[in-house]
């Protein structure tokens, strides 16, 4: 009987990644397990799937069976690595059977390391929240930070021990690093494997503790460090600081060290930050609205001078391109600047502004002196002048609308005042 296609029987393309093969074979293994599925060929698919795997999950085999198919295999049955191969786990097979019905249990045959000791830990990440300006934020700043974390011991160079003194073999875990605990399940009974608390997991442990860190080759310790805010930076930015968290473990590398930006609004109240854009708002009279003139508008910058249009309305808003705040990693691109129009009315005038703005009154009325066009106006709901009347004299006529009455009064008020 001619044997099936080891990519078949797992479900797999010829091209299948080793992650894909692994993955395959645990869901595969997990359904046709004889303990588990009792259908009378669940014993013979079972063996076939080890043996596909065994040969797929091994480099040079694949490489054989790709090339040559099952002759590749030199007449091989089940792994023919000896062993555990005879039962169809194949060669490191146990562990993944292991691994897909416990998780995280590991194969007790494979539990202990050569010279007990454990692999070197990375050591831990770290996070902190970190307060900046405004203007920093938006303009970039080197800032200072300082932070608690675990340092290399310098008194034993992270070995833990005094110096002069050896390491022993841990009693504990008998130098394995590791201990066995037996369960009983349905199953049968299953070794899981833990870390020796005694040892930490290294199998051995100092003769005499280093006095500085207490055997641990690590130690609390205060530093300082300069970060550089990069121009654009908002809320919710993290900066990563390689290498400057917590020191490894066993001679492991350092982790990271993570800075979480938060910024804090304009203390001076005049700007208000929206993504990459600046808005602000900016007060003029109203003879200023009425007649336009250049004003000065606040920039990220400083002051800048703008000529706003006769007849600018209250809550007209203006852009000034490229003076908002520049792009994170792209500081020659920014955003703009908007800023709107309030027009400030006064509370206190004095007589000559009383006169004249009683003058521009009786104009808008239509009652005024002989000088008074009969032609009046008044301020409509969304801020702009409606007519009142259909009847106007010429002298109405060439004086036109509002602004050009406000224009007239303003001219007539001086001219008389230079008379």
């Amino acid at each position: 009987m001619s044997k099936r296609d080891y990519y078949e029987v797992l479900g797999l393309e010829r091209g299948a990644s080793d992650s894909e093969i692994k993955r395959a074979y645990r869901n595969l293994a997990r359904k046709y397990h004889p303990d588990i599925n009792s259908a009378p060929d669940a014993e013979a698919t079972f063996k076939e799937v080890s043996e596909a795997y065994d040969v797929l999950s091994d480099p040079q085999r694949r490489a054989g069976y790709d090339r040559f198919g099952h002759a590749g295999m030199g007449g091989q049955g089940f792994g023919g690595g000896g062993g555990f191969d005879g039962f169809g786990f194949g060669g490191g097979g146990l562990g993944d059977i292991f691994e897909a019905f416990f998780g995280g249990a590991r194969d007790p045959f494979q539990g202990q390391r050569a010279g007990g000791r454990s692999r070197a830990e990375r050591g831990a990440d770290l996070r902190m929240d970190l307060k900046i300006s405004f203007r920093d934020a938006i303009f970039g700043a080197d800032r200072e930070v300082e932070l608690q974390h675990l340092a290399v011991c310098e008194s034993c160079n992270g070995e833990g021990k005094e110096a002069g003194t050896e390491m022993v073999s841990c009693p504990t875990c008998r130098g394995s690093g590791q201990i066995q605990q037996h369960q009983r399940t349905a199953f049968g009974t299953f070794t899981h494997v833990t870390t020796c608390p005694k040892c930490n997991g290294q199998g051995r442990y100092p003769e005499k503790p280093c006095q500085t860190c207490k055997g641990q080759g690590r130690v609390n310790k205060k530093k300082t460090l300069k970060v550089p805010i990069p121009p654009g930076a908002d809320t919710g930015v993290r900066l990563c600081l390689n290498g400057q968290g917590d020191a490894g473990g066993r001679g492991g590398p350092p982790g990271d060290l993570y800075l979480v930006l938060h910024v804090e609004p304009d203390p001076e109240g005049i700007f208000e930050r929206r993504d990459h854009d600046i808005y602000t708002e900016v007060s003029i009279g109203y003879a200023q609205a009425a007649l336009g003139d250049k004003i000065d508008v606040p920039t990220l910058e400083g002051s800048t001078r703008f000529e706003i249009p006769a007849g600018t309305q209250p809550g007209t808003v203006f852009k000034l391109k490229n003076k908002g705040v520049p792009y994170l990693n792209a500081a020659a691109t920014r955003g703009d600047l908007y800023f709107k129009i309030n027009v400030a009315v006064p509370t206190d005038v004095n007589q000559e502004q009383r006169q004249l703005l009683q003058s521009l009154y009786e104009l808008e009325r239509g009652d005024g002196s002989s000088q008074t066009a009969s032609q009046g106006f008044s301020f409509t709901e969304g801020g702009g002048l409606a007519e009142e009347a259909t009847t106007a004299s010429s002298a109405s006529k060439k004086k036109g609308g509002f602004f050009d009455i406000l224009k007239e009064t303003w001219k007539s008020h001086h001219h008389g005042k230079d008379k």
